[in-house]
């Protein structure tokens, strides 16, 4: 919420001080309806939080801090060279988040929200209970007129004639003397107001102006919309009169001349505005052939407003850790280097191959680096001669020079700057790495692999293709869990639950059967699925366990430890023996909060039910 107020009020402000600066300018070349209409563009980006995913950091390639934080480009293949300086101390356990921490950083939230709230609270208070107060003494007396569906009164309460209402709006005229002509022309303004709903304009704008009532701009844009709807309506009522006759029209908004409260529509104005309203009716150019310019200007000044407003609010990449985007080489703390040198280049035994999942910055995705998936990849170290045949290349790092290979299935990546982005990310956050428990250099074993070995990426799997996988258990039923995407997306049979849980603390025997119930009992017929995807989960509870129970035997069917954003997409598929029978899913977590579940049954498909070896 905070957030959305503070893009949504930056970008508004950019775009409405923009068109107020270049007013008489923009009005007097495209029209007084045209900058109406886009006076109400810059205040509708004080609602709508539209935005451009921006990256503080530059990918593909960066140098690391003391926390390994991505920050300037520094590593380019086969030419140039450095990047970084030296590594935190690293997360010994997933769990370490400190829970005051994030108490106290929603107790701040709360705050802020509550006062932002009172100043939302007293603003409405103030204009609507003026407004209100003043239409009920301004429309008390009976009609004298009337045009179209408006009822025409006089009130002494006003001072120039304007619209008052809402559903059934009122034309109020001052008691005073006024000659036929500009009564007439005084109608045709009101009228002019109805049929452009400006009150109902002016309203979104005074509510605009209460939801961002810390923003001095949000005031200045409020006045603004007061201004260019007048600019509108001079331009319909003056549209094809002579000079002469324009003189008279603005001879009668001069007539009128006063201050009034700001949900009302009225022909009074301050003098600086009456002046720049007057310059425009005897000046006014709206020819057809600057339109498609202005639609220009008006896109490229909503551009230049969101974009400042996202580049502002770009979300900071976090420190690469161990559990947090870091792809750390395995090594084995009870073997000697040399040992661990020759176990990764496949000497002792066969490769030792990673499987893993990363996001669009290259950053392992993991319990604290819980984004969207950009690829699978499946890649691991092998000796330089075993690896002559395949596709290769050479990136400089720290200084050091790696060899990547590409196998047959990987080659069309060779040029891909999410994975160069990735292996920099690995290379350097490895030669910065220092294992917070066992005291074993692992620069040295890092520099070992690139000087004697190549950094083989075998497999690169987009989400589209992304697999289950599965096994079998007694019963016949399949089971099984991959990463979660957007193309998992089914035609749901019974929806069970959707939505945020608060899910208790698996207790300390570990009987997940002991949790929470999502959603209600549902039966599984023959032929479906059962999907439960993790949607969200926080750094208090970074894994969740889940349970699917059969109530008509009692039995837990399917036990799921552990479950992460790397495997947050599972599914369970009865056996014959289990079809028709009634099920709950129960979940705990390593911790108390909350989590964003989905969980439903949908038809089986032959990727629920194939397994591979």
């Amino acid at each position: 919420m905070i957030k959305w107020l503070l893009m949504t009020s930056l970008t508004g402000s950019v775009a409405s001080v923009l068109f107020i600066l270049l007013r008489t300018k923009l009005a007097s070349k495209y029209g007084g309806r045209w900058y109406y209409y886009a006076s109400l563009m810059a205040l509708a980006l004080f609602i709508f939080p539209l935005h451009f995913n921006v990256s503080i950091h530059q990918p593909p390639f960066s140098f690391y801090e003391k926390q390994v934080q991505p920050d300037s480009t520094s590593a380019v293949i086969e030419r140039t060279a450095t990047i970084g300086t030296s590594m935190p101390d690293q997360t010994a356990d997933v769990s370490m988040t400190p829970e005051s921490q994030g108490s106290s950083i929603l107790s701040v939230d709360q705050w802020i929200l509550g006062i932002w709230m009172v100043g939302c609270l007293a603003m409405l208070y103030r204009y609507f209970f003026a407004y209100f107060r003043f239409k009920k003494q301004a429309i008390q007396s009976s009609p004298i007129d009337r045009i179209g569906d408006l009822k025409v009164v006089v009130s002494d309460y006003v001072h120039s004639p304007m619209l008052i209402g809402f559903i059934k709006p009122t034309i109020v005229m001052p008691n005073a003397n006024i000659n036929e002509e500009d009564y007439q022309l005084a109608l045709q303004h009101e009228w002019i107001h109805y049929k452009q709903r400006d009150v109902w304009i002016k309203l979104m704008a005074v509510l605009v102006n209460c939801l961002h009532w810390f923003n001095p701009v949000s005031y200045l844009a409020l006045a603004n919309i007061s201004e260019a709807c007048e600019y509108a309506v001079d331009e319909q009522i003056t549209k094809g009169l002579k000079t002469a006759e324009k003189k008279r029209y603005s001879e009668m908004i001069l007539h009128f001349a006063s201050n009034s409260p700001v949900l009302n529509s009225n022909l009074a104005l301050p003098k600086k505005q009456l002046y720049r309203r007057f310059s425009l009716i005897m000046k006014r150019n709206t020819g057809s052939g600057k339109k498609v310019l202005g639609i220009f200007l008006v896109v490229l000044i909503t551009t230049v407003s969101v974009f400042s407003s996202s580049v502002v609010f770009a979300e900071k990449s976090k420190p690469l850790t161990e559990y947090s985007g870091g792809i750390k080489t395995y090594y084995d703390a009870f073997e000697t280097l040399e040992e661990n040198v020759q176990l990764m280049l496949g000497k002792k035994s066969i490769h030792i191959t990673e499987d893993l999942y990363i996001d669009a910055d290259g950053r392992k995705i993991d319990y604290f680096n819980r984004t969207e998936p950009y690829y699978q990849i499946v890649q691991h170290w092998q000796e330089k001669e075993s690896a002559a045949n395949m596709l290769n290349k050479t990136m400089s790092i720290k200084g050091q020079t790696v060899t990547i290979a590409f196998s047959e299935r990987a080659k069309d990546y060779i040029d891909d700057k999410v994975i160069q982005q990735m292996i920099v990310n690995q290379i350097t956050f490895n030669l910065d790495y220092q294992d917070p428990k066992y005291k074993y250099n692992h620069q040295a074993f890092i520099n070992e692999l690139m000087k004697r070995g190549v950094y083989v990426i075998e497999e690169v799997i987009t989400p589209k293709q992304f697999t289950y996988r599965l096994s079998q258990n007694t019963s016949g039923a399949i089971v099984g869990h991959k990463m979660y995407t957007s193309h998992d997306k089914k035609i749901k049979i019974t929806d069970i639950f959707d939505g945020k849980a608060k899910l208790p603390k698996t207790n300390e025997n570990g009987e997940i059967n002991q949790g929470v119930q999502l959603g209600a009992a549902f039966v599984m017929k023959s032929g479906e699925t059962l999907a439960i995807n993790i949607k969200e989960l926080t750094d208090k509870m970074p894994t969740i366990n889940l349970a699917i129970i059969d109530e008509t035997t009692g039995q837990i069917v399917d036990s799921i430890f552990n479950a992460s954003s790397t495997w947050s997409r599972h599914i369970y598929t009865p056996g014959k023996k289990e079809v028709n029978h009634s099920f709950k899913v129960v979940a705990s977590g390593e911790e108390q909060d909350h989590a964003v579940l989905e969980i439903y049954t949908y038809k089986t498909g032959k990727e629920e039910v194939t397994i591979t070896n």
